[in-house]
């Protein structure tokens, strides 16, 4: 639809935006492709990947080459005010000056539709394990104020990043908007989510679940 704006966060090498250009109409794909299609990755390597593979793919089903001009590389969990102040820690091999503006352009948009596979790595409190997770203030005192702030569990795992992804995305869409993300899903009965459940009941207006038969442990239930 005109005037509906998707954006993956954490688009890793581009795949769902690459499925989005297969499947649009060709009557709007090239609006679609130079104003409302947008996606952030914060790793080099995908990032370039991800640039390369929506190219390519917009090339195919038009017939021209087209620069896309709406990947950003962010950590989008750091881009929480929507301004250019957010972008003063982004200069990579002179990306600064472009990228900036395109994550300054980024945020003066309204987005209504959030998609994606967010990264997940486990909450980890123990500042002996190798992989604890960073900080992200930000994120981290809305989940305070929002999903902590109605649960009943003792300990928590809501800062871990699906929960940060969700939290972002929340506050990031326009009016009336979706999020679509692969997740895990615990959220679903663990106790620890109980304030998440009962924070996004009052955020959105209907939830879908589908499950994927994605967990080892449950896989072959019914």
């Amino acid at each position: 639809e005109p005037y509906v704006e998707i954006l993956d966060p954490a688009t890793g090498t581009g795949t769902f935006i690459t499925e989005i250009i297969e499947h649009l109409p060709l009557s709007q794909l090239e609006h679609k492709y130079e104003h409302e299609i947008h996606c952030n990755e914060v790793a080099i390597l995908p990032y370039y990947i991800a640039n390369l593979n929506i190219e390519y793919n917009y090339k195919q089903r038009t017939g021209k080459y087209k620069e896309f001009e709406n990947i950003c590389f962010v950590d989008t969990l750091d881009n929480v005010g929507f301004s250019r102040s957010d972008t003063h820690q982004l200069d990579f091999f002179g990306l600064f000056d472009e990228n900036a503006e395109r994550i300054g352009r980024q945020n003066t948009r309204k987005i209504s539709v959030i998609i994606g596979n967010p990264p997940y790595n486990t909450n980890q409190l123990n500042e002996n394990e190798n992989n604890k997770n960073r900080e992200y203030p930000s994120i981290d005192k809305r989940i305070k104020e929002t999903y902590i702030k109605y649960s009943t569990a003792q300990k928590t795992k809501l800062y871990d990043m699906y929960a940060r992804f969700i939290r972002w995305a929340s506050d990031r869409l326009s009016q009336d908007g979706i999020i679509a993300f692969v997740s895990n899903n615990s959220f679903l009965s663990a106790r620890s989510y109980d304030g998440f459940r009962r924070a996004i009941r009052n955020e959105f207006n209907d939830i879908y679940v589908i499950d994927l038969k994605g967990d080892a442990r449950t896989s072959g239930e019914q």
